[in-house]
């Protein structure tokens, strides 16, 4: 006799995941083991030839960063990911944007680098980051950056101190990997980050001619494609960066794996047998040896027991949508790219929503109403790494999409919205949306927003937005998901 399905314990455990799944490389918020799901296109992020990582806010940097510092983690994620000789690595940090015995932050960059601070001088505060991480490999003492920057700006004694570690790391088969984490938090200023950013990239750049001391980064995209940069090299970093991205097969995955290793797992288990698939343990998961981290259709038959096939109900049922692929399509910013956090957001929101339907665990209104929390949720993160987005939003709110581009610059005109997000950058100490310096016209404005993936450009020119952005920031769109 086939069991019978709790769909209310699923619903459960959905609704009872972690509503912020926001990381920091070190402290409360590291990464936990419980939480490694390692997708298969993740591995090139870890991969130690690989100096430049870069993803949006959510994707997981600063998890794998985490990862990479942990030596149980790392272990597991060695698991996960057998070729990348995990198991040899000593790792340290270079920067975690959290100060702290251990961290680095920015109070401890500006207590070594004055605002004035010239290329040099930045470059000698990196060279002492990486110094501070090879004596951090060999002693448990702290040592202090300000002591490390005569080193870190003599050439001869650095190179020598450098080479020396090298060739002994290589004699015992580890590599010192330095991982840098949270970058986007070390300036306030247009001015500083450059000099800050460039001057990391020419000291990771450098730094290749140690075999066993390796640099790895985890930053914003928009940070390396800044074209203010200008180095000869720059354009080969850019072109070896690895994107950190999830697929829909990934967040499916994800999803499914913290179900079946969750509260609910027998409850998940019996609907997993209804489908003709089996509990993984920890391990498949890790190695990803499970179905539903691989199969596209066992997944999509899966969110069929969930929450039925279509985002409707009736003869046209199938025109809404099915409820694998909306909310894929919903959630995805101006790159086309989905977060987990925005995913499983949505996911929570709709096991929230309303009272629990007969043998489903989700219905398509639920889903549409996770949309509405995620969005909200999504614009205030935004807001945390943007202080000015919203301000920069607000005036738009009920504009209806797509618009051509001359209204959209009118509508910011109007509210002087670009004057004030200047203003407010520069009373509370945020780095403003363009560079005071420029024309500060309202197209600098549209290419910030472009440049983060809110807006988007449409082949007949006019200006659009995703919904994860448009439905909290209470823009129309003709048949579309409604506003908060």
């Amino acid at each position: 006799m086939p069991a019978v399905i709790d769909y209310k314990a699923i619903r459960g455990a959905i609704a009872s995941l972690p509503a912020d799944v926001s990381n920091d490389a070190i402290g409360t918020n590291a990464p936990r083991l419980e939480e490694i799901y390692a997708p298969d296109t993740h591995a090139a992020a870890l991969d130690i030839s690989a100096p430049i990582v870069q993803g949006a806010r959510g994707t997981g940097k600063s998890f794998w960063a985490g990862v990479l510092g942990d030596d149980a983690l790392r272990e597991a994620a060695a698991q996960a990911y057998p070729r990348l000789g995990l198991l040899r690595l000593k790792v340290q940090f270079g920067y975690t944007g959290i100060e702290g015995p251990t961290g680095i932050g920015r109070d401890k960059l500006d207590a070594c680098l004055p605002q004035d601070a010239t290329s040099s001088d930045a470059r000698a505060f990196f060279w002492a980051t990486v110094l501070r991480a090879l004596a951090g490999s060999t002693s448990t003492d702290v040592h202090e950056l300000s002591g490390l920057m005569d080193v870190g700006s003599d050439i001869t004694t650095r190179e020598r101190q450098l080479a020396t570690a090298d060739s002994e790391f290589q004699k015992s088969g580890r590599i010192l990997l330095i991982v840098y984490d949270a970058l986007d938090t070390f300036a306030t200023s247009w001015p500083r980050r450059h000099l800050l950013t460039q001057a990391l990239l020419e000291v990771v750049w450098a730094m290749r001619a140690y075999r066993s001391i390796r640099m790895k980064l985890f930053l914003r995209p928009d940070q390396i494609e800044d074209d203010a940069l200008h180095f000869v090299e720059l354009p080969k970093l850019r072109t070896g960066a690895v994107r950190l991205t999830w697929s829909g097969l990934d967040l499916y995955g994800l999803l499914f794996a913290r179900l079946a290793m969750g509260d609910a797992q027998r409850a998940f288990g019996d609907l997993l047998s209804l489908c003709s698939l089996r509990k993984p343990t920890r391990a498949q998961v890790l190695r990803r040896e499970w179905p539903l981290s691989q199969d596209e259709r066992a997944q999509r038959d899966l969110m069929t027991e969930l929450a039925g096939q279509y985002m409707g109900e009736g003869e046209y049922a199938y025109k809404k949508g099915d409820t694998y692929d909306w909310p894929l399509k919903h959630l995805s910013d101006a790159f086309d790219e989905v977060t987990p956090r925005s995913f499983l957001g949505l996911m929570i929101a709709a096991a929230k929503y309303g009272p629990p339907p007969a043998g489903r665990v989700l219905t398509p209104a639920g889903i549409q109403h996770g949309l509405r929390a995620a969005s909200k949720t999504r614009v205030d993160q935004l807001h945390q790494e943007f202080p000015w987005i919203k301000g920069v939003l607000a005036p738009l709110a009920g504009l209806l999409l797509p618009q051509e581009e001359q209204k959209v610059h009118s509508v910011w005109r109007k509210a002087s919205t670009l004057q004030s997000s200047l203003e407010d950058s520069s009373l509370k100490g945020y780095l403003p949306p363009v560079q005071p310096a420029k024309s500060n016209h309202e197209r600098e404005l549209y290419a910030a927003m472009e440049k983060i993936g809110v807006m988007l450009r449409r082949k007949d020119g006019r200006i659009d937005m995703p919904d994860l952005f448009r439905v909290a920031a209470k823009l129309l769109k003709k048949g579309a998901t409604a506003p908060l």
